[in-house]
């Protein structure tokens, strides 16, 4: 599902439980530029892609899986508990995953986010994004 707006990041905050008992098991940046043969570079100046999977203790979700499409702030810091609030600003969605009061801690902002919820198939130690996500 695409967030899209407040409403859609609403509903995102309430599926996952505000990310409570979850934890951030894989992230996967990927960036659009490149450096060619013959050395010259091609987009580096384009915003990053990436994709993040939280594996959650709660029973009702086991996994959540968010896409994300040019981020421009991408400002993780592990040492909170995970508080998810977020808003949809300036073309922006942004995410604080410590909660608001601690964005300086824990930011992301891209143009673009969907999530999916995951099944029991995705807990456990094996990473899977980066079979899926990486060519």
């Amino acid at each position: 599902m695409q967030i899209i707006d407040n409403g859609t990041l609403r509903k995102f905050v309430d599926d996952v439980d505000g990310l409570h008992d979850a934890l951030l098991h894989e992230a996967i940046l990927l960036h659009p530029g490149y450096v060619d043969s013959d050395r010259r570079m091609f987009g580096d100046l384009d915003l990053l892609d990436g994709t993040l999977l939280f594996q959650s203790q709660s029973a009702s979700i086991a996994a959540v899986k968010l896409k994300l499409r040019g981020i421009s702030k991408f400002h993780l810091d592990l040492g909170c508990d995970f508080r998810l609030e977020g808003e949809v600003s300036n073309g922006e969605v942004v995410l604080y995953l410590c909660g608001k009061q601690r964005q300086d801690r824990c930011e992301l902002r891209a143009k673009e986010v969907e999530y999916q919820l995951l099944d029991r198939g995705y807990l456990g130690p094996n990473y899977r994004l980066t079979k899926e996500e990486l060519p």
